[in-house]
């Protein structure tokens, strides 16, 4: 999930920006990944006719004289002249950069902010990538390309926590400007793009340059709902005026107005005040939130930030999601991190402590509505978000919540920069054992939950009974369970580290070395032939399937494979039947049209001399279990009994076709 603030005229968090990897794979009995010597990625907007975005009111980006707003970032700063999306990167990237890119001018609308290539860091060689319509707004849809082909890949490789990924073997669009709202105006955080692969001149494959070899539509998510207008907006502003209280509305006001929370006074702004008669109501809510934010910071830390907007809070409080180069935390070019606790530290270690704005998520288990009702009131209620509701998919599906996977504000906020202060510059806690060792604190977008943290190995070994585990009895869809667990911390471990599991079956790779055992990012993981996990599962917070079957997420699994949910058709990159096997992803046998010789008998002597590793899906007693579940109602031609069918989501046991061999 990419957020972007509505408004960047005062403070911001996050800029227009948003990624999308793609691998080009050449279906055949044996697949092949192709690399930009054969083919070349493109983007295009794309849409989904059953869109339930098209039934929802234009709101939020048509202002009263019905002018579409999508975002102010490449506006023109009337105090300095620049944008203000130059004003607030700036000081992310060497001194000059960005305006000798000319992102200081008008004219820079709709283009991405300059990337560098991992790959040659410390050297600055970057890319751009624009919007499909850049050239003429509303009317043009062409495709633009994918910059960079990643054969390897540094992720903060300098540092103890970082690594290299070897033989990638992706494309890369990282920064494209996708608005949060389409070309009527209508808010829509899952747009579709469309990526195809064409050949290139010179190509090994005998296609013509230029041919369209593969085309599939997927989420580029996008949400405004990056905000904290919740507490810092006035109750006329339909805020609970803790941080901004307005004497003329609220009460228990400071004299003359402020914060009460902190009972710090100073003028409080309301939206009504805004200055910009064309703005949206919720963009001047968005700007009334944060010109509070910078007067009430200005008077309780002594600083003049009212006076030097717009603000980009992570100059002085680092964030990794930021730091293209890599480089860490730095005092050049204006920013001032080294003396300063980390963005996620101070927002969710601060915030973490006023329980009755913030409370606590009940147990995985617990009333659900409960639950939901405490994800609205923390996560939800400064980034996306109540509208938005980023986390959907399949673990949502089951009732996962974000703190059953990152842990409670406090745990996520007590991070590598806890003992950094203006007394203590640059004592941030950098070590590469984050995972194993209960002391290290973790880095925030380097050291996550992990699969492997609830699905911790098959039926014959996992970690589900083990002290702390937090056991899934049931499926979504109420089949026994027994096998996952719902919580990727053990409960009683106040730093809620992911669980790392020792059967690496559903794990994600792992680097070791000197500085320690480093577990790698999901988004960053490959597993079956190269294949990146993402491609066949899905994005972080939206493993597939969504339970809405209309929904943009879905489309991309259904345009591949013919159904919703994970990619499980081996005929999605293989041709003919793959035989009597396990050696598909996470040691699975062959599935689909590609498997009927194995459903259809060829599985006899081979099970009868490897019952333990059918066992590992199928149960100890082959009485089927949630890793054996039906993607798909099939129908097989059994021997001696004629046609079975298996409907969508049975969970398969061995009796279903034959005598139970166990």
């Amino acid at each position: 999930m990419h957020c972007a603030d509505l408004d960047q005229r005062v403070v911001a968090i996050l800029p227009p920006f948003n990624v999308v990897h793609a691998q080009v794979i050449r279906r055949g009995k044996e697949p092949d990944i192709l690399s930009d010597t054969d083919v070349e990625t493109v983007y295009s907007g794309a849409s989904n006719p059953n869109d339930p975005v098209l039934s929802q009111p234009v709101r939020h980006s048509m202002n009263n004289t019905g002018i579409i707003f999508k975002s102010n970032f490449w506006d023109i700063n009337p105090r300095t002249g620049n944008t203000f999306g130059f004003d607030l990167m700036d000081p992310f990237y060497p001194a000059g950069v960005l305006a000798s890119l000319g992102y200081n001018q008008p004219g820079v609308i709709d283009t991405g902010l300059p990337v560098p290539d991992p790959a040659q860091l410390p050297a600055l060689v970057a890319d751009q990538q624009d919007m499909p319509g850049k050239t003429d707004p509303y009317n043009v849809n062409a495709p633009k390309a994918f910059k960079r082909y990643d054969r390897n890949l540094p992720f903060f490789s300098n540092f103890a926590f970082g690594y290299t990924q070897k033989e990638m073997n992706w494309f890369a669009a990282d920064g494209i400007p996708v608005p949060f709202s389409d070309d009527v105006g209508r808010e829509n955080s899952y747009p579709l793009m469309r990526v195809q692969a064409r050949a290139v001149a010179g190509n090994s494959l005998g296609e013509i340059a230029g041919t369209v070899l593969a085309s599939v539509d997927t989420v580029l998510p996008i949400s405004i709902e990056a905000d904290c207008k919740a507490c810092h907006t006035s109750t006329v502003d339909l805020g609970n005026a803790e941080a901004a209280c307005d004497p003329a509305f609220d009460s228990g006001c400071p004299a003359g107005g402020g914060s009460k929370r902190s009972d710090t006074p100073f003028e409080v702004v309301l939206a009504g005040d805004d200055p910009d008669p064309g703005s949206t109501q919720l963009q001047s809510e968005e700007w009334a939130a944060d010109s509070n934010i910078v007067r009430l910071h200005d008077a309780k830390h002594g600083t003049r930030l009212a006076e030097q907007t717009p603000v980009m809070c992570q100059s002085c409080h680092y964030t990794p999601a930021l730091d293209l180069a890599q480089s860490g935390p730095g005092n050049d070019n204006g920013k001032d991190q080294l003396n300063h606790k980390s963005m996620s530290n101070v927002m969710h270690s601060f915030h973490g402590q006023f329980k009755d704005l913030f409370p606590d998520m009940p147990a995985p288990g617990s009333n659900q509505q409960a639950r939901l009702d405490v994800l609205d009131q923390t996560c939800y209620g400064c980034h996306p978000g109540k509208r938005t509701r980023c986390l959907r998919g399949a673990m949502f599906n089951r009732g996962v919540l974000c703190q059953d996977c990152h842990g409670g504000m406090e745990q996520v906020g007590n991070d590598f920069s806890r003992d950094v202060s203006p007394t203590r510059p640059g004592n941030f806690i950098v070590k590469g054992d984050f995972y194993t060792n209960p002391a290290t604190p973790r880095v925030p977008w380097a050291n996550v939950p992990l699969c492997q943290s609830c699905h911790t190995g098959d039926a014959n070994s996992n970690l589900a009974g083990t002290a702390g585990a937090l056991v899934s009895p049931a499926d979504s869809n109420g089949k026994t369970d027994g096998i996952r667990l719902l919580q990727a911390w053990r409960s009683g471990d106040t730093a809620a580290k992911p669980i790392v599991a020792s059967n690496r079956r559903f794990a994600e790779e792992q680097v070791s070395d000197a500085n320690g055992t480093r577990q790698v990012l999901y988004r960053l993981s490959k597993g079956h032939e190269g294949i990146f996990c993402e491609a066949c599962h899905g994005s972080t917070h939206a493993i597939w399937p969504d339970a809405n079957p209309d929904a943009n997420d879905n489309v991309a699994a259904s345009q591949l494979q013919g159904h919703t949910g994970k990619i499980v058709e081996c005929s999605t990159c293989h041709t003919g039947d793959l035989g009597v096997n396990l050696e598909g992803p996470h040691g699975m046998h062959p599935v689909g049209d590609a498997g009927v010789k194995f459903a259809e008998g060829g599985h006899e002597d081979f099970a009868e001399n490897k019952l333990q590793a059918c066992a590992a899906c199928h149960g100890a007693k082959g009485q089927g279990t949630v890793l054996s579940r039906m993607a798909a109602t099939r129908t097989f031609n059994v021997e001696d009994k004629g046609t079975v069918t298996l409907q969508k989501d049975a969970l398969v046991s061995c009796s279903v076709c034959h005598e139970n061999p166990y």
